[in-house]
């Protein structure tokens, strides 16, 4: 039986340990990085080592549901009344590099539809709005010159456009839409793609239930309806080093929902359903039909109640030593943490929300 000195002791080196393993991970790099995947036969891409170097960035969901007050859009709220009176893009790069991101990703469109960049394939967007703010592309000039990668969320759901149970018209619509900001607004450094649960499976809600894999005539299906493989195909021919990823929901951490993919999600940290904790799938070696691939894993959470800004008169707000703890959990992991802000309806992220991200970046020595 070990003493009581000796357990001591031993968790000491432990803890010690830990920590510098932490030290080569975390944004002080008090020394040098180790490659943590030196001795595994299915290696990162160039790509994929680059994102992972990046290992902290800021989600921003923003657009009519900042308005309305609603995490999923109808479709149907009027582009005229898009408008926010103090819009400052540049302070959102400014809290995203003094917090010590390297990248983030705006929803360019959510699965309200609407678009926020003068797209030339709907009505449903920004061009329609008296302000007249092309926002996707202010938001790549001001991270861009902040020293912030950008990148894109783009919902494969949409519930405004009149077409959209037309799988092959609509899949035709998502390429377009995608290529149009390919090539409008240069290198994306991510693809965050999201909501094809509403033509994938039976129930149309985003909860998986494994038994429709082992049921063939479930009605699950994996990406056909949306064509999922000629747009990731389309957006590495013009952007190879794009990371290219589809949310896997909350349920299923670190799962995947199609391939060809370049990393995995992991949305919210311990979470509980149907009184099950779910504890995400960590190992970045997948096995597939076509042999097994490496592939990333990318925490994300939020810092309001819901991913879009609550103008609720109340909430609670994630402590510094929680946020601390999601940063450390995930780089334990080998992960990057993508963390959420919306910018509230004047345009700007909440100032209690930056004295919160300051203090992390202190506490992390980012």
């Amino acid at each position: 039986m070990i003493s009581r000195r000796k357990f001591i002791h031993a968790s000491c080196l432990s803890a010690t340990a830990t920590m510098a393993g932490l030290d080569q991970t975390m944004g002080s790099e008090r020394q040098p990085v180790l490659n943590p995947f030196e001795n595994i036969k299915v290696q990162p891409t160039l790509a994929q080592r680059a994102w992972m170097e990046l290992k902290y960035g800021l989600f921003i969901h923003f657009g009519p549901n900042t308005i309305n007050g609603t995490g999923w859009g109808d479709g149907k709220f009027p582009s005229k009344d898009v408008v926010f009176p103090k819009l400052d893009i540049k302070q959102w790069a400014a809290v995203a590099r003094d917090s010590g991101m390297k990248y983030a990703v705006l929803t360019t469109k959510h699965h309200d539809g609407f678009c926020l960049w003068p797209s030339d394939h709907t009505d449903y967007c920004i061009k329609q709005s008296p302000q007249g703010i092309d926002i996707v592309g202010e938001f790549v000039k001001a991270f861009t010159d902040a020293g912030v990668k950008p990148g894109f969320y783009y919902s494969t759901w949409d519930r405004n456009c009149s077409f959209y149970d037309d799988d092959i018209r609509y899949a035709e619509y998502m390429r377009k839409q995608v290529k149009e900001l390919l090539i409008t607004y240069g290198n994306a450094v991510e693809w965050w793609f999201d909501g094809s649960w509403d033509k994938d499976h039976p129930t149309k809600s985003w909860e998986f239930n494994p038994k429709w894999e082992k049921d063939a005539d479930s009605g699950l299906l994996h990406g056909e309806c949306y064509e999922w493989k000629a747009l990731y195909e389309l957006i590495h021919s013009l952007q190879s080093d794009s990371i290219v990823l589809h949310n896997s929901s909350s349920d299923r951490p670190g799962g995947i929902r199609y391939m060809p993919c370049d990393a995995r999600t992991a949305e919210q940290f311990d979470f509980i359903i149907r009184e099950k904790l779910i504890e995400p799938v960590i190992n970045p070696i997948i096995n597939t039909p076509e042999g097994k691939v490496f592939l990333p894993l990318e925490f994300e959470s939020t810092l309001s109640p819901n991913w879009f800004w609550d103008k609720s008169d109340y909430h609670f707000h994630p402590s510094v030593a929680t946020i601390t703890d999601w940063y450390i959990r995930a780089r334990t992991a080998n992960a990057n943490l993508l963390l959420n802000v919306g910018p509230n309806m004047d345009g700007l992220i909440p100032d209690y929300n930056i004295q919160f991200l300051k203090k992390v970046r202190e506490k992390l020595s980012l």
